[in-house]
């Protein structure tokens, strides 16, 4: 068995939604909801997002999709890796 990771970055802009359950959950332009699991160390630094402070705030956003295929199961990771206020 090969082991597999990949990263793909993507740009897009949604609206904060909030945190829950471990996961930042945004609302995109074309109503996709995404919620990440992973949050970039710049991102936490700058922005709050556990708090209530940028709920409903328009973001540009900056992620990455990361699949792990590093075992008998595919893992997809979403991870939060920039933020810029609209």
């Amino acid at each position: 068995m090969i082991d597999y990771q990949s990263n793909e970055q993507i740009k897009t802009e949604g609206t904060f939604l909030n945190f829950a359950d471990g996961y930042y959950n945004f609302e995109l332009n074309d109503l996709e909801l995404l919620a990440f699991e992973e949050v970039s160390l710049r991102v936490k630094k700058e922005y709050d997002l556990k708090s209530n402070d940028f709920k409903k705030q328009k973001f540009e956003i900056s992620y990455s999709i990361i699949i792990d295929d590093s075992d008998e199961e595919d893992f997809i990771i979403l991870r939060l890796d920039n933020l810029k206020i609209l």
